[in-house]
Protein backbone atom coordinates (compact mmCIF):
# COMPACT_ATOMS: atom_id res chain seq x y z
CA UNK A 1 0.00 0.00 0.00
CA UNK A 2 1.47 3.44 -1.09
CA UNK A 3 2.90 5.78 2.21
CA UNK A 4 1.16 8.58 2.43
CA UNK A 5 4.64 11.58 2.83
CA UNK A 6 4.11 12.28 6.61
CA UNK A 7 7.16 14.69 6.98
CA UNK A 8 6.46 16.11 10.30
CA UNK A 9 9.72 18.85 9.88
CA UNK A 10 8.56 19.68 6.16
CA UNK A 11 7.41 23.46 5.90
CA UNK A 12 4.46 22.73 4.09
CA UNK A 13 3.01 21.70 6.69
CA UNK A 14 2.03 25.02 8.97
CA UNK A 15 -0.16 25.55 11.63
CA UNK A 16 -3.79 26.77 11.49
CA UNK A 17 -4.63 29.15 14.40
CA UNK A 18 -5.28 27.82 17.35
CA UNK A 19 -8.57 25.06 16.87
CA UNK A 20 -12.20 26.67 17.72
CA UNK A 21 -15.52 26.20 16.67
CA UNK A 22 -16.18 28.64 13.53
CA UNK A 23 -12.51 29.43 13.56
CA UNK A 24 -12.46 32.26 10.85
CA UNK A 25 -10.16 31.53 7.48
CA UNK A 26 -6.26 32.17 8.23
CA UNK A 27 -6.23 33.98 4.96
CA UNK A 28 -9.41 36.47 4.44
CA UNK A 29 -10.57 36.70 1.19
CA UNK A 30 -10.29 40.11 -0.48
CA UNK A 31 -13.47 42.47 -0.95
CA UNK A 32 -15.04 41.88 -4.83
CA UNK A 33 -14.74 44.80 -6.77
CA UNK A 34 -17.80 46.03 -7.86
CA UNK A 35 -19.14 44.58 -11.39
CA UNK A 36 -19.57 47.41 -13.40
CA UNK A 37 -15.63 48.13 -12.31
CA UNK A 38 -14.70 44.83 -14.59
CA UNK A 39 -13.39 44.46 -17.77
CA UNK A 40 -16.30 43.79 -20.41
CA UNK A 41 -17.13 40.30 -20.51
CA UNK A 42 -15.65 39.69 -17.21
CA UNK A 43 -16.91 37.55 -14.40
CA UNK A 44 -16.95 36.64 -10.70
CA UNK A 45 -16.65 32.54 -10.04
CA UNK A 46 -16.52 30.95 -7.10
CA UNK A 47 -14.76 27.76 -5.00
CA UNK A 48 -14.62 26.71 -1.62
CA UNK A 49 -12.15 24.97 0.68
CA UNK A 50 -11.56 23.47 4.15
CA UNK A 51 -8.53 22.36 5.39
CA UNK A 52 -7.94 18.80 6.37
CA UNK A 53 -5.70 18.82 9.42
CA UNK A 54 -2.85 15.99 10.85
CA UNK A 55 -3.27 14.52 14.22
CA UNK A 56 -0.45 17.92 15.18
CA UNK A 57 -3.50 20.09 14.04
CA UNK A 58 -1.07 20.79 10.63
CA UNK A 59 -2.47 22.04 7.35
CA UNK A 60 -2.05 18.49 5.05
CA UNK A 61 -4.40 19.62 2.67
CA UNK A 62 -7.40 21.74 1.65
CA UNK A 63 -11.03 19.53 0.30
CA UNK A 64 -12.19 21.83 -2.95
CA UNK A 65 -15.38 22.46 -2.97
CA UNK A 66 -17.73 23.12 -5.76
CA UNK A 67 -19.77 26.54 -5.48
CA UNK A 68 -22.02 28.00 -8.46
CA UNK A 69 -22.58 31.22 -6.31
CA UNK A 70 -21.60 33.12 -3.44
CA UNK A 71 -23.61 31.15 -1.27
CA UNK A 72 -21.56 28.89 0.43
CA UNK A 73 -23.09 25.63 -0.34
CA UNK A 74 -23.59 22.98 -3.40
CA UNK A 75 -25.82 24.18 -5.41
CA UNK A 76 -25.55 21.88 -8.65
CA UNK A 77 -27.88 18.89 -9.15
CA UNK A 78 -25.69 16.73 -11.15
CA UNK A 79 -22.32 15.73 -9.48
CA UNK A 80 -20.21 14.88 -12.64
CA UNK A 81 -21.31 18.69 -14.05
CA UNK A 82 -19.88 19.78 -10.68
CA UNK A 83 -16.77 17.90 -10.84
CA UNK A 84 -16.07 19.30 -14.25
CA UNK A 85 -16.36 22.75 -13.28
CA UNK A 86 -14.61 22.27 -10.27
CA UNK A 87 -11.40 21.19 -11.53
CA UNK A 88 -11.18 23.39 -14.50
CA UNK A 89 -12.03 26.86 -12.47
CA UNK A 90 -9.63 25.39 -9.93
CA UNK A 91 -6.90 24.35 -11.65
CA UNK A 92 -6.99 27.05 -14.81
CA UNK A 93 -9.32 30.11 -13.59
CA UNK A 94 -8.43 30.37 -10.06
CA UNK A 95 -5.15 28.39 -9.44
CA UNK A 96 -4.44 25.45 -7.32
CA UNK A 97 -1.26 28.17 -5.85
CA UNK A 98 -4.10 30.12 -4.61
CA UNK A 99 -6.41 27.43 -2.85
CA UNK A 100 -3.92 24.84 -1.69
CA UNK A 101 -0.48 26.92 -1.42
CA UNK A 102 1.98 24.27 -1.38
CA UNK A 103 -0.48 21.19 0.25
CA UNK A 104 -2.50 18.67 -1.18
CA UNK A 105 -5.93 19.41 -3.38
CA UNK A 106 -8.89 16.86 -2.68
CA UNK A 107 -11.23 16.87 -5.01
CA UNK A 108 -14.17 14.59 -5.91
CA UNK A 109 -14.90 12.74 -8.79
CA UNK A 110 -18.07 11.89 -10.06
CA UNK A 111 -18.10 8.24 -11.69
CA UNK A 112 -19.02 10.26 -15.00
CA UNK A 113 -15.81 12.14 -14.42
CA UNK A 114 -13.98 9.24 -13.30
CA UNK A 115 -14.63 7.51 -16.21
CA UNK A 116 -13.70 10.44 -18.58
CA UNK A 117 -10.40 11.15 -16.57
CA UNK A 118 -10.90 14.68 -15.81
CA UNK A 119 -8.28 14.32 -12.80
CA UNK A 120 -5.74 14.12 -15.29
CA UNK A 121 -5.66 17.70 -15.57
CA UNK A 122 -4.84 17.97 -11.78
CA UNK A 123 -1.06 17.46 -10.79
CA UNK A 124 -0.53 13.98 -9.65
CA UNK A 125 1.99 15.09 -6.93
CA UNK A 126 -0.40 17.15 -5.37
CA UNK A 127 -4.03 15.77 -5.81
CA UNK A 128 -5.86 13.21 -3.86
CA UNK A 129 -8.87 12.23 -5.83
CA UNK A 130 -11.64 11.23 -3.41
CA UNK A 131 -14.59 8.85 -4.90
CA UNK A 132 -17.93 9.73 -4.01
CA UNK A 133 -19.89 7.31 -1.81
CA UNK A 134 -22.17 6.54 -4.14
CA UNK A 135 -20.05 5.22 -7.09
CA UNK A 136 -20.68 1.63 -7.46
CA UNK A 137 -17.36 -0.45 -7.49
CA UNK A 138 -18.29 -1.74 -11.52
CA UNK A 139 -15.43 -3.28 -13.16
CA UNK A 140 -15.47 -0.26 -14.99
CA UNK A 141 -15.01 1.94 -12.05
CA UNK A 142 -12.01 -0.74 -10.67
CA UNK A 143 -10.44 -0.47 -13.81
CA UNK A 144 -9.95 3.41 -13.66
CA UNK A 145 -9.01 3.56 -10.03
CA UNK A 146 -6.22 1.04 -10.68
CA UNK A 147 -5.17 3.24 -13.54
CA UNK A 148 -5.69 6.15 -11.37
CA UNK A 149 -3.22 4.90 -8.91
CA UNK A 150 -0.94 3.42 -11.98
CA UNK A 151 -0.69 7.37 -12.77
CA UNK A 152 0.53 8.15 -9.19
CA UNK A 153 -2.60 9.62 -7.74
CA UNK A 154 -3.36 8.95 -4.25
CA UNK A 155 -7.50 8.20 -3.84
CA UNK A 156 -9.48 8.43 -1.14
CA UNK A 157 -13.13 6.72 -0.81
CA UNK A 158 -15.33 9.14 0.84
CA UNK A 159 -18.13 8.75 3.32
CA UNK A 160 -17.13 5.42 3.82
CA UNK A 161 -20.02 2.77 6.70
CA UNK A 162 -18.53 -0.29 6.66
CA UNK A 163 -21.21 -1.13 3.82
CA UNK A 164 -20.09 -4.59 1.70
CA UNK A 165 -20.32 -2.65 -1.09
CA UNK A 166 -17.49 -0.16 -0.45
CA UNK A 167 -15.11 -2.97 0.49
CA UNK A 168 -13.70 -3.38 -3.12
CA UNK A 169 -12.58 -0.07 -2.82
CA UNK A 170 -10.05 -0.45 0.22
CA UNK A 171 -7.81 -2.30 -2.01
CA UNK A 172 -6.94 0.47 -4.03
CA UNK A 173 -7.63 3.63 -1.84
CA UNK A 174 -4.70 4.87 0.09
CA UNK A 175 -7.14 7.18 2.39
CA UNK A 176 -10.66 6.07 3.74
CA UNK A 177 -12.81 9.34 5.04
CA UNK A 178 -14.87 8.48 7.47
CA UNK A 179 -17.67 10.75 8.33
CA UNK A 180 -19.07 10.94 12.37
CA UNK A 181 -22.41 11.88 11.82
CA UNK A 182 -22.82 8.60 9.30
CA UNK A 183 -20.98 5.46 11.21
CA UNK A 184 -22.29 4.73 14.33
CA UNK A 185 -19.05 3.01 15.21
CA UNK A 186 -16.91 6.20 14.02
CA UNK A 187 -15.30 6.93 17.23
CA UNK A 188 -14.42 2.40 17.83
CA UNK A 189 -11.04 1.78 18.14
CA UNK A 190 -12.16 -2.00 17.49
CA UNK A 191 -14.59 -0.85 14.30
CA UNK A 192 -11.82 0.73 12.36
CA UNK A 193 -8.82 -1.90 13.19
CA UNK A 194 -9.26 -3.97 9.66
CA UNK A 195 -8.79 -0.43 8.25
CA UNK A 196 -5.51 0.13 9.54
CA UNK A 197 -4.57 -3.30 9.58
CA UNK A 198 -4.93 -2.88 5.26
CA UNK A 199 -2.39 -0.06 5.46
CA UNK A 200 -4.91 2.57 4.66
CA UNK A 201 -5.04 5.92 6.30
CA UNK A 202 -8.50 6.87 8.20
CA UNK A 203 -9.17 10.83 8.10
CA UNK A 204 -12.34 11.77 10.32
CA UNK A 205 -15.00 14.36 8.51
CA UNK A 206 -17.48 16.37 9.96
CA UNK A 207 -15.51 16.80 13.80
CA UNK A 208 -17.58 19.68 15.08
CA UNK A 209 -16.78 19.52 19.00
CA UNK A 210 -13.57 19.06 20.89
CA UNK A 211 -15.14 15.72 22.35
CA UNK A 212 -15.41 14.52 18.71
CA UNK A 213 -12.12 15.60 18.27
CA UNK A 214 -10.02 13.90 20.77
CA UNK A 215 -12.09 11.49 20.32
CA UNK A 216 -11.01 10.74 16.62
CA UNK A 217 -7.79 11.01 18.03
CA UNK A 218 -7.96 8.58 20.72
CA UNK A 219 -9.37 5.93 17.83
CA UNK A 220 -6.28 6.28 15.58
CA UNK A 221 -7.36 8.90 12.91
CA UNK A 222 -4.34 10.39 11.39
CA UNK A 223 -6.65 13.14 9.25
CA UNK A 224 -9.12 15.37 11.36
CA UNK A 225 -11.73 17.35 8.93
CA UNK A 226 -14.63 19.62 10.03
CA UNK A 227 -16.61 22.51 11.28
CA UNK A 228 -14.48 22.67 14.73
CA UNK A 229 -11.48 23.54 12.51
CA UNK A 230 -12.87 25.65 10.18
CA UNK A 231 -16.19 26.02 7.83
CA UNK A 232 -15.69 25.84 4.47
CA UNK A 233 -14.03 28.98 2.97
CA UNK A 234 -15.44 31.33 0.05
CA UNK A 235 -12.85 31.73 -2.19
CA UNK A 236 -13.71 34.20 -5.15
CA UNK A 237 -11.98 35.97 -8.08
CA UNK A 238 -12.27 37.68 -11.45
CA UNK A 239 -12.32 35.38 -15.03
CA UNK A 240 -12.58 35.78 -18.25
CA UNK A 241 -14.35 33.27 -19.74
CA UNK A 242 -13.19 32.02 -23.43
CA UNK A 243 -15.80 32.64 -26.53
CA UNK A 244 -18.10 30.11 -27.15
CA UNK A 245 -16.40 29.71 -30.67
CA UNK A 246 -13.19 28.93 -28.98
CA UNK A 247 -14.29 26.45 -26.93
CA UNK A 248 -16.11 24.82 -29.62
CA UNK A 249 -12.72 25.08 -32.08
CA UNK A 250 -10.26 23.48 -28.89
CA UNK A 251 -12.69 20.94 -28.66
CA UNK A 252 -12.73 20.21 -32.41
CA UNK A 253 -9.67 20.02 -33.22
CA UNK A 254 -8.46 18.41 -29.68
CA UNK A 255 -10.80 15.34 -31.21
CA UNK A 256 -9.02 15.26 -34.42
CA UNK A 257 -6.71 12.34 -34.73
CA UNK A 258 -4.12 14.05 -36.33
CA UNK A 259 -4.87 17.26 -34.02
CA UNK A 260 -1.83 19.74 -34.55
CA UNK A 261 -0.23 22.19 -31.61
CA UNK A 262 0.58 24.78 -34.60
CA UNK A 263 -3.06 24.63 -35.42
CA UNK A 264 -3.70 24.70 -31.37
CA UNK A 265 -1.46 28.02 -31.16
CA UNK A 266 -3.10 29.77 -33.65
CA UNK A 267 -6.34 29.16 -31.95
CA UNK A 268 -5.29 30.58 -28.79
CA UNK A 269 -3.29 33.19 -29.92
CA UNK A 270 -6.92 34.65 -30.47
CA UNK A 271 -8.31 34.53 -27.44
CA UNK A 272 -7.27 35.98 -24.09
CA UNK A 273 -9.42 34.40 -21.62
CA UNK A 274 -8.21 30.56 -23.02
CA UNK A 275 -4.77 31.78 -23.05
CA UNK A 276 -4.81 33.27 -19.67
CA UNK A 277 -6.33 29.99 -18.47
CA UNK A 278 -3.11 27.78 -19.99
CA UNK A 279 -0.34 30.22 -18.88
CA UNK A 280 -1.71 30.56 -14.88
CA UNK A 281 -2.27 26.48 -14.94
CA UNK A 282 1.42 25.86 -16.30
CA UNK A 283 3.08 28.75 -14.09
CA UNK A 284 1.51 27.40 -11.14
CA UNK A 285 3.99 25.60 -8.10
CA UNK A 286 1.32 23.15 -8.16
CA UNK A 287 2.37 21.95 -12.24
CA UNK A 288 5.68 21.59 -10.73
CA UNK A 289 7.16 23.20 -14.07
CA UNK A 290 10.75 24.51 -12.88
CA UNK A 291 11.03 27.37 -15.94
CA UNK A 292 8.86 30.06 -17.07
CA UNK A 293 6.80 29.22 -20.02
CA UNK A 294 7.85 31.91 -22.75
CA UNK A 295 5.36 30.62 -25.35
CA UNK A 296 1.88 29.48 -26.45
CA UNK A 297 3.64 27.08 -28.17
CA UNK A 298 5.85 26.00 -25.07
CA UNK A 299 2.95 25.72 -23.12
CA UNK A 300 1.15 23.77 -25.34
CA UNK A 301 3.68 20.92 -25.73
CA UNK A 302 4.15 21.37 -22.30
CA UNK A 303 0.51 20.55 -21.20
CA UNK A 304 0.29 17.74 -23.89
CA UNK A 305 -2.56 16.67 -26.19
CA UNK A 306 -4.04 13.65 -23.78
CA UNK A 307 -4.75 16.88 -21.06
CA UNK A 308 -5.54 19.02 -23.05
CA UNK A 309 -8.22 16.66 -24.63
CA UNK A 310 -9.82 16.37 -21.31
CA UNK A 311 -9.61 19.87 -20.51
CA UNK A 312 -11.68 20.69 -24.12
CA UNK A 313 -14.06 18.21 -23.21
CA UNK A 314 -14.91 19.90 -19.63
CA UNK A 315 -15.06 23.15 -21.28
CA UNK A 316 -17.24 21.89 -23.95
CA UNK A 317 -19.56 20.64 -21.37
CA UNK A 318 -19.64 24.03 -19.51
CA UNK A 319 -20.11 26.36 -22.44
CA UNK A 320 -22.90 24.28 -23.32
CA UNK A 321 -24.70 25.23 -19.92
CA UNK A 322 -23.79 29.06 -20.49
CA UNK A 323 -26.02 32.02 -21.51
CA UNK A 324 -28.82 29.83 -24.12
CA UNK A 325 -32.65 28.40 -23.62
CA UNK A 326 -32.42 25.14 -20.84
CA UNK A 327 -34.55 22.83 -23.94
CA UNK A 328 -32.25 23.91 -26.04
CA UNK A 329 -29.15 22.85 -23.79
CA UNK A 330 -31.10 20.05 -22.87
CA UNK A 331 -31.39 18.93 -26.43
CA UNK A 332 -27.69 19.40 -27.45
CA UNK A 333 -26.24 18.02 -24.16
CA UNK A 334 -28.28 14.92 -24.45
CA UNK A 335 -27.66 14.26 -28.50
CA UNK A 336 -24.19 14.39 -27.67
CA UNK A 337 -24.39 12.28 -24.84
CA UNK A 338 -26.54 9.44 -26.54
CA UNK A 339 -24.46 9.36 -29.73
CA UNK A 340 -21.51 8.99 -27.44
CA UNK A 341 -23.64 6.20 -25.34
CA UNK A 342 -23.78 4.26 -28.81
CA UNK A 343 -19.95 4.55 -30.01
CA UNK A 344 -19.40 0.58 -28.32
CA UNK A 345 -22.95 -0.85 -30.65
CA UNK A 346 -21.23 0.84 -33.40
CA UNK A 347 -18.22 -0.62 -33.44
CA UNK A 348 -16.46 2.47 -32.46
CA UNK A 349 -15.86 2.48 -29.02
CA UNK A 350 -12.38 3.94 -29.57
CA UNK A 351 -14.35 7.01 -31.62
CA UNK A 352 -16.66 8.07 -28.28
CA UNK A 353 -15.20 11.27 -27.91
CA UNK A 354 -15.79 11.85 -31.85
CA UNK A 355 -19.35 10.86 -31.29
CA UNK A 356 -19.68 12.82 -28.56
CA UNK A 357 -18.66 15.74 -30.67
CA UNK A 358 -20.85 15.02 -33.57
CA UNK A 359 -24.00 14.89 -31.74
CA UNK A 360 -23.12 18.63 -30.17
CA UNK A 361 -22.35 20.07 -33.24
CA UNK A 362 -25.26 18.79 -35.25
CA UNK A 363 -26.96 21.88 -33.27
CA UNK A 364 -23.96 24.27 -33.63
CA UNK A 365 -26.21 26.29 -35.65
CA UNK A 366 -28.68 26.91 -33.63
CA UNK A 367 -26.39 26.99 -30.65
CA UNK A 368 -24.43 29.73 -32.04
CA UNK A 369 -26.58 31.28 -34.47
CA UNK A 370 -24.92 31.00 -37.50
CA UNK A 371 -24.64 28.45 -40.19
CA UNK A 372 -22.97 25.24 -39.77
CA UNK A 373 -20.97 24.73 -42.56
CA UNK A 374 -19.67 28.71 -42.01
CA UNK A 375 -19.21 27.38 -38.55
CA UNK A 376 -17.43 24.10 -39.31
CA UNK A 377 -15.07 25.28 -41.45
CA UNK A 378 -13.54 27.69 -39.12
CA UNK A 379 -13.04 25.00 -36.66
CA UNK A 380 -10.32 22.62 -37.87
CA UNK A 381 -12.87 19.99 -37.45
CA UNK A 382 -11.77 16.49 -38.66
CA UNK A 383 -13.27 15.54 -42.23
CA UNK A 384 -15.41 12.58 -40.41
CA UNK A 385 -17.52 14.92 -37.93
CA UNK A 386 -18.34 17.92 -40.62
CA UNK A 387 -19.29 15.08 -43.21
CA UNK A 388 -21.39 13.50 -40.37
CA UNK A 389 -22.67 16.79 -39.44
CA UNK A 390 -23.19 18.02 -42.68
CA UNK A 391 -24.21 15.09 -45.03
CA UNK A 392 -25.07 12.34 -42.76
CA UNK A 393 -22.07 10.38 -43.97
CA UNK A 394 -20.08 7.25 -42.82
CA UNK A 395 -18.67 6.17 -40.36
CA UNK A 396 -20.12 8.58 -38.03
CA UNK A 397 -23.22 10.24 -39.79
CA UNK A 398 -25.52 6.72 -39.11
CA UNK A 399 -24.92 6.80 -35.51
CA UNK A 400 -26.13 10.77 -35.62
CA UNK A 401 -28.86 9.54 -37.91
CA UNK A 402 -29.91 7.03 -35.37
CA UNK A 403 -30.23 9.76 -32.67
CA UNK A 404 -32.13 12.19 -34.79
CA UNK A 405 -34.51 9.47 -35.61
CA UNK A 406 -35.10 8.26 -32.22
CA UNK A 407 -35.68 11.93 -30.67
CA UNK A 408 -38.36 13.06 -33.23
CA UNK A 409 -39.97 9.12 -32.59
CA UNK A 410 -39.35 8.48 -36.07
CA UNK A 411 -39.56 4.36 -35.43
CA UNK A 412 -39.19 3.34 -39.47
CA UNK A 413 -35.99 5.47 -39.73
CA UNK A 414 -34.57 3.85 -36.03
CA UNK A 415 -35.32 0.49 -37.39
CA UNK A 416 -33.85 1.60 -40.51
CA UNK A 417 -30.54 2.81 -39.00
CA UNK A 418 -30.40 -0.42 -37.02
CA UNK A 419 -30.23 -2.67 -40.04
CA UNK A 420 -27.31 -0.69 -41.29
CA UNK A 421 -24.56 -2.59 -41.01
CA UNK A 422 -22.56 0.03 -39.32
CA UNK A 423 -25.07 0.93 -36.38
CA UNK A 424 -25.06 -2.73 -34.89
CA UNK A 425 -25.58 -4.40 -31.89
CA UNK A 426 -28.31 -2.66 -30.20
CA UNK A 427 -31.59 -3.91 -28.98
CA UNK A 428 -34.65 -1.70 -28.10
CA UNK A 429 -33.97 -2.24 -24.44
CA UNK A 430 -30.16 -0.90 -24.73
CA UNK A 431 -31.40 2.11 -26.82
CA UNK A 432 -34.27 2.98 -24.79
CA UNK A 433 -32.09 2.81 -21.37
CA UNK A 434 -29.39 4.50 -23.37
CA UNK A 435 -31.69 7.56 -24.26
CA UNK A 436 -33.34 7.77 -21.02
CA UNK A 437 -29.75 8.00 -19.11
CA UNK A 438 -28.61 10.27 -22.40
CA UNK A 439 -31.74 12.88 -21.41
CA UNK A 440 -31.73 12.59 -17.59
CA UNK A 441 -28.03 13.47 -17.77
CA UNK A 442 -28.23 16.63 -19.85
CA UNK A 443 -30.90 17.96 -17.69
CA UNK A 444 -28.95 17.43 -14.22
CA UNK A 445 -26.36 18.97 -16.27
CA UNK A 446 -28.11 22.09 -17.58
CA UNK A 447 -30.29 22.77 -14.62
Amino acid sequence: MFKLPWDKSSSRNKSVPPAGPNQPAPEAAAAPEPESALAPGTRTIYSARQPILDRKQEVFGYELLFRSGPENRFTATDPEFASAVSIEQNATAIGLDRLVGDRRAFVNLSRGALLAEYHRLLPRERSVIELLENIPADPEVMAACRRIKADGYLLALDDFTNLPESYPFLDVVDLVKVDLRLWKDALDPRALEPLKRRGVKLLAEKVETIEEKNAALRAGYDLLQGYYFQKPQMIETRDLPPSKLSVLGFLAETSREDASMERLEELFRQDVGLTMRLLRYLNSAAFGWRHEVDSIRHALALMGLSPLRKWAMMMGMMSLCDDRPHELMVTALSRARFAERMGGAAGMREREHELFLTGMLSMVDTMVGRPADEILGGLSVSPSVTSAVLEGSQPLGPVLKLVTAYERGDWDAVDEMRRDTDVVGVDDEQLDRAYVDSVEWAEATAA
